[in-house]
Formats: structure tokens, C-alpha cells, sequence
């Protein structure tokens, strides 16, 4: 190692510039006593007249720089590295794939509280116990404090106490605390905080059938003798795939190394805690965005330490510490949420491949309905394909009818028949389930007289009426108003609710059945810290005779007396200019009807369309995905989509309509010609305002991945480089998204 005096630092800054930059460990001086900080720790460095936490990832004797032009760093944050080797590896690997600034990319993996240059290990918590003088000393010698008196007495009752349990005392609690301290009647403890969840006395064993313990026994062996494979785990709904989770979890801890499992959305968390919890002996963490910043910082730390054996999250938690990694599950893993939408737009699913390919330790992808990326990897054998075929309780998939809504008439989204349906289902004392997309109470506002619709004045968009506050919402930027009395483009006409959301429908199931019990679940009703978990919990302990809700409704979750899944509208993505729509619809539409017949009783399944003759109807009435994906896959490999091809697309916005399209003009003319590689010509995008500001996009598809890299990663340096690119693009936001999901 050199020298402190001749120590450069190479320092990822989270800045969106695709480099890093060269810093001195200190100013010239007496640096004999000077320790060089590791590759991997927290640095605060001078940057642009600010202070900025960087990360080291590089240390070096030289630099293109000269010495006098090199800033010493302010301070090293760490004693240890933040990252261990495989870590940084994988960072590397990102800002390589995304073509993202390794500075983003490094900030993203590390929590909040790290990002601010808050220490490495959480803030210990105090707590305080009676000491042993003030157990023996006469209470009445406080009587002069009544504060301390009172704060004494409920030390009495409770044997330990700490802040949290003094938020309804006075204000001067702290104080009498430390007077109380001073005066040794309280002994006070440091203690780093527990682990937010831990196991249970005795194991739940799990009862395998005969194709879980097939799907065991397959990847037994490379968790026993680690090496990487990746396998898809293609389970119809209720096919019990958790239960495989769980097992080949048992098997890993018992080899002495950690799990990471990944799920899409926040509120399936709390049902997986509760069944690892039932089934495994093991402390675990939780890591997804609903935690403070110090409840995040914690479950980062205890993963770090080795502490926490599982760990659980949502799309982030890919970046989790976790020194003994011997396997990584991805559930549902064909999600939209586990693509990063802003800043570093990366792939949660795919970047968790790679971290297991880079450890050499076995990945398990889980769906019932699998993206079809993923299926046709595991038709081409690169990955290994595991069949669940029958649900796991023996019960039948649901009927499937369709309701052809051009020959009935609708009343608040409710066709006859599906009316009939709901009062049969709830005449047996069974649940019904209704899924609609949309919220709010009507997604359109039009005047009877002049057809005048309201629009939002920052997006092409409608705004959606909110009734039981009177207000209209965008859905898109967040914009709110009072609704008006009247029309105010005629000045005259009456305003009418055009169309159904959540909120309309559950008004008219209130007044239609009102005996019955109405659960809404969607975005309006869920708001709150812990309200979704508490709706769902709801929902499975059959308090509630109807459910109703959007997609937040559908996602694995196991509601055991529904028998009844009514779709409301499932024509949405038939026909949509996004090429992914149709597999987006489908699996939907498969995974919310397979909430129905999940145990003994036969589930049914009506779905309520305009297109009933759709041969895309026909693959999900017969639970068919290998039929549809068979299909999906044959039109994407004649037009090379992906899986086939790879695509990138550059987007941009400003203020100014005309700038986006003037910055992408520019950058299509600068971006390399190579043989495999097409860019198609810069257009609006499909909802082209937005927040008030005018989107535009250009695509960017190649034959081959390394092409497309290649092309986009040379256009970003010629636009570092050239002064009116830069100047273009300084104009408006722009951003470039590898693997796009949708080209909206």
C-alpha cells in the first residue's frame, strides 16, 4: 500500500455524471499518523461548493489529474467498509448495464440515514431500570420532585423503560431522568435495537405433495454444494410455490447462510412474515419503503452483521448486505414493480440474477404467470424449469365465463348476471371478489349540455371524480380541485359522472346489498402507514362479504372463502399502443381470477367485456399461459421485441413543447450507425403532457445486446464531450432506460 502522502482516493459522487473523481486523502502536511481508509468506505468530499458522502472504490498512487489540482477529502465517515467485494462488484456491474453514473448507483444501495453521512451502525437506545439504591431507598425522600416521584413510582410497575414509553409525560421527563441518574437511584443501558422480527418456539413443519418436493429435491443439491442456477418455479395459482420457498429456505439455513427474498409490492410482506415466521427458527428483516429511515438503516444493519438470516423486501432489498448469501427467491417475479421507474432505472429481478451468478448460489423465480422474458430463457434451457401444476390444496382452477357487455346493459359497472352472481355467492355466506383498475368515483366529468369534459391543465388527461370529498384528482401528477357546480365552458350545463371507479361501485353494492360488508382496497382507502395490511388482513379473516379493488387486491394474496371473482372491465390493454400490454392484461387477468376456489368450495370466475370473441379471452378461459406465451413469442421473435431484441429508449421533457424533440433530433443524429442497430425517429410520447411538462421519446433496438451498449454507451461520452449536446440537454430532463418495461 502506498504511502498516505502519495494516497489518491477514486471516489464514486452521487452526481449524474458516468465517472467518478480523484480526491487526496489530506492536504500536504505531517501525515504520518494518517490511516488509509478501504476500498468501499464513506468519505465527505468537497464538490461544486457543496459537501457530498461519496464512496471509495479505487485507491491509487497516480492521477490524470496534477497533485495541485486534487481537493483533500474533508473526512473519512468509516473505520470499515459500507460494501464488502461482491457488493462493489455488483455496482460496477449496474452502472455498466444501466449506463448510469456509478455515484447514483452506489447511493442507491446504501439507506437513507448512510446517504446523509449518519454513522455506520444504527443510534444505540437508551433505557433505563431501577438501581439497586433505588430499590432500597425510602420513596418519600423525592416528595420535594414530584416529576421524579412519578417517574420512580412507574419504574415500580415496569422493569425496564425508555423514550418511546415517556411520550405522554411531561416535557421535562429528560431532565428527571438525568437528575435521577445523577442521584443513582436509575442505572442506565446502551443497547444497539433488536431485531424487529424474530422465530417462533417449535417449527411448523411443511407438508409437501408429490410436485413441491419434486421442485425440493431439483434444487437440493446446489444448496448444498453451492453453484449458480437459475430456475423459473412456473406454479398456477394456489400451486403453493410459498411452501417451496419456505423449504428450500430451511435448507439453506441449515447449510449456516443466509436468504433474501424479494417480493413486488409491500403489502404481500406482512403475509410472508407471518408464514416464515410460523415455519422457520430464525431471526429476520424487513426492508421496503414504508420503514423510517432509521427502521430501514436497521434491518441494513442487522443483514450486514450476519444477524438477520432472512431477509424480506421489495425491489431495494436486492442491495442488501448479506456476507452468507447461499440463495436468493424472487416472487412474483414477472412484476412491474421490481423495475425502477426514475434515477438508476434498473431491474430488481435481473440484477438479482446476476448477484447470484456472480456468488455462485442458486436463484429461484417465482409465478404463475412469468414474464416472458423469463419463460423463454427457460425454454431455451438457460434457465430450469420447475412445473407446479395443481393447486396445492387439490382444488379445481375457477370456471371462466365471459359476460358480453354489448348485449347487456351496465348499472355503476354491473351487468345483470354478475348482479345475480353476487347475490347467489352471497346467499351461500360466501365472498365475492370485484376487480376494477381505476379508482376514484368516475374517471370523467362531462357537461350534459355542451360534452365538455374536465382535463387536468398539466397532462393530457382527464381528472377523476372523487365524490365523498367533492374534489377532482389527476391519477398522473397529483393536481386537486374543488369540483364545480356547472359547466364553465358553456356557463350553463349540468356536470355528469361518465364511466365507473372504485368508489361508484362500492356505493352501489352499499345500496344493492346492504346487509352485505363492502371492503374497498385501492390507493384512496390504503393512504395510512399500515392500512393496506390491515385491509387485507380484513379481507382473509372473511370480515367482510365483498372486496373490492384494484391491482393492490390481486397480487398473491389468499383470501380462502372467496368463490366469486368478478371482472369489471377487462378490456383495457386489448388494443394498446404498448406492445407489452396484452401479457401485462393476461397476467391480470390470471392471477386475480385465481383468488377464487382456493379451498373446498368451486370458484367462478365472470369477466365482463365488449370483445368477448377475442381469441385472447380464450387462452385465459382455459388457464392456458403456455398457449398464450407460445403465441406472444412467436409475433415478438418475427418483429424482433424482446425477448428476441433489445431495446433502450431515450426520453426527454421540458416546458417548452418544441425542446424535447429538438434535444432527441440532435442526439439521433450523434448516435453511432452500426449494422444490428436501429433508431426509430424521436416522437411525442403517448401521454405527451404531464405535471406540465411535454414528453417525448426515442427508441433505440438492436439484435444483439452488446450493439446496443456499445451505440448508447458511446453516444453519452460524445455528449459529455460536445459542448452544444450539452447544451441541448441542459434545455430539458432527459434520461436513458435500458430494458425499458413499457414504452409509455
Amino acid at each position: 500500500m502506498a504511502s498516505p502522502a502519495t494516497v489518491i482516493l477514486e471516489v464514486a459522487v452521487p452526481v449524474p455524471l458516468r465517472r467518478t473523481f480523484d480526491f487526496l486523502l489530506m492536504a500536504d502536511g505531517d501525515m504520518s499518523a494518517i490511516e488509509v481508509p478501504a476500498v468501499g468506505t464513506r468519505v465527505l468530499v468537497p464538490f461544486g461548493g457543496r459537501k457530498l458522502v461519496g464512496l471509495i472504490v479505487a485507491i491509487k498512487e497516480y492521477s490524470d489529474l496534477p497533485r495541485n489540482k486534487l481537493k483533500p477529502v474533508f473526512e473519512t465517515l468509516d473505520t470499515e467498509p459500507v460494501f464488502d467485494a461482491h457488493l462493489l462488484q455488483l455496482i460496477r456491474w449496474m452502472a455498466g448495464y444501466y449506463l448510469a453514473p456509478i455515484g447514483e448507483v452506489t447511493d442507491l444501495a446504501m439507506p437513507q440515514l448512510l446517504r446523509q453521512g449518519r454513522e455506520l451502525t444504527p443510534v444505540a437506545e437508551k433505557q433505563w431500570r431501577l438501581s439497586d439504591h433505588g430499590r432500597s431507598s425510602a420513596i418519600e425522600e423525592l416528595h420535594r420532585a414530584p416529576l421524579q416521584l412519578a417517574i420512580v413510582k412507574r419504574f415500580m410497575k415496569a422493569q425496564v423503560l425508555r423514550a418511546v414509553d415517556f411520550k405522554q409525560q411531561s416535557g421535562g421527563w429528560r431532565q428527571a431522568v438525568a437528575a435521577l441518574l445523577e442521584k443513582g437511584w436509575l442505572n442506565e443501558d446502551i443497547l444497539v435495537p433488536e431485531l424487529i422480527a424474530g422465530g417462533p418456539v417449535a417449527e411448523k413443519q411443511i407438508e409437501l405433495n408429490a410436485e413441491q418436493a419434486g421442485a425440493v429435491d431439483h434444487i437440493r443439491p446446489v444448496i448444498q454444494h453451492p453453484q449458480f442456477v437459475s430456475n423459473l418455479l412456473h406454479g398456477v395459482t394456489g400451486s403453493g410455490k410459498t411452501e417451496v420457498y419456505i423449504a428450500l429456505m430451511r435448507e439453506v439455513l441449515a447449510t449456516g447462510r443466509q436468504c433474501l427474498l424479494l417480493v413486488p409490492e409491500i403489502g404481500l410482506t406482512p403475509q410472508l412474515i407471518t408464514r416464515v415466521q410460523e415455519q422457520l427458527i430464525c431471526p429476520l428483516a424487513v426492508m421496503h419503503s414504508a420503514l423510517t429511515p432509521g427502521e430501514r438503516h436497521l434491518a441494513w444493519w442487522h443483514a450486514r452483521s450476519g444477524a438477520a438470516r432472512v431477509v424480506i423486501g421489495t425491489r431495494s432489498a436486492v442491495f442488501a448486505p448479506l456476507p452468507e448469501l447461499g440463495m436468493i427467491v424472487v416472487d412474483e417475479e414477472h412484476d412491474g414493480s421490481f423495475k425502477q421507474q426514475d434515477g438508476v432505472r434498473y431491474h430488481a429481478r435481473d440484477v438479482a440474477v446476476y448477484r447470484a451468478k456472480m456468488l455462485g448460489i442458486p436463484i429461484l423465480l417465482g409465478s404463475a404467470t412469468p414474464s416472458l422474458e423469463s419463460y423463454q430463457h427457460a425454454i431455451s434451457g438457460r434457465y430450469q424449469r420447475l412445473a407446479l401444476r395443481e393447486r396445492a390444496t387439490r382444488a379445481q382452477l375457477p370456471e371462466v365465463d365471459l359476460l358480453d357487455l354489448n348485449q347487456l346493459p351496465l348499472s355503476d359497472g354491473l351487468s345483470p348476471p354478475l348482479i345475480e352472481a353476487i347475490s347467489n355467492t352471497l346467499a351461500q355466506s360466501q365472498q365475492v371478489m370485484l376487480y376494477l383498475n381505476r379508482r376514484g368515483f368516475a374517471p370523467v366529468m362531462m357537461c350534459a349540455d355542451c360534452r365538455h369534459t374536465l382535463s387536468c391543465h398539466r397532462c393530457d388527461s382527464h381528472l377523476t371524480y372523487h365524490q365523498r370529498i367533492n374534489r377532482l384528482r389527476c391519477h398522473h401528477c397529483g393536481y386537486e380541485a374543488k369540483a364545480p357546480e356547472h359547466c364553465q365552458a358553456c356557463d350553463n350545463g349540468a356536470l355528469v359522472e361518465v364511466g365507473e371507479g372504485t368508489q361508484r361501485v362500492e356505493q352501489a353494492l352499499q345500496q344493492r346489498f346492504p346487509d352485505a360488508r363492502v371492503l374497498r382496497i385501492d390507493r384512496d382507502s390504503t393512504r395510512r402507514r399500515g392500512e393496506l395490511q390491515e385491509l387485507l388482513e380484513q379481507a382473509s379473516s372473511g370480515a367482510a362479504d365483498i372486496l373490492l379493488g384494484t391491482q393492490l387486491l390481486s397480487k398473491g394474496h389468499d383470501f380462502p372463502a372467496v368463490a366469486l371473482v368478478g371482472v369489471l372491465n377487462a378490456d383495457q390493454g386489448l388494443y394498446s399502443t404498448d406492445f407489452r400490454a396484452s401479457e401485462h392484461l393476461f397476467q391480470q387477468l390470471v392471477q386475480v381470477a385465481g383468488r377464487a376456489g382456493r379451498r373446498a368450495q368451486a370458484g367462478r370466475v365472470l369477466i365482463q367485456t365488449r370483445f368477448p370473441e377475442h381469441p385472447f379471452f380464450d387462452w385465459v378461459k382455459q388457464h392456458d399461459f403456455a398457449g398464450f406465451a407460445e403465441h406472444l413469442l412467436a409475433q415478438r421473435q418475427a418483429h424482433q421485441f424482446p425477448p428476441f431484441g433489445y431495446f433502450a429508449i431515450l426520453r426527454a421533457e421540458s416546458t417548452h413543447q418544441a425542446k424535447a424533440l429538438q434535444f432527441l433530433r440532435h442526439a439521433k443524429s450523434s448516435i453511432p450507425t452500426h449494422t444490428g442497430l436501429s433508431v426509430l425517429d424521436p416522437v411525442p410520447a403517448p401521454m405527451e403532457r404531464r405535471a406540465g411538462r411535454y414528453r417525448a421519446q426515442l427508441l433505440l433496438t438492436a439484435s444483439r445486446r452488446s450493439i446496443l451498449h456499445s451505440c448508447a454507451a458511446a453516444w453519452l461520452d460524445h455528449m459529455a464531450e460536445d459542448a452544444a449536446m450539452r447544451k441541448l440537454a441542459g434545455a430539458v430532463r432527459w434520461s436513458l432506460d435500458v430494458d425499458p418495461l413499457d414504452l409509455y
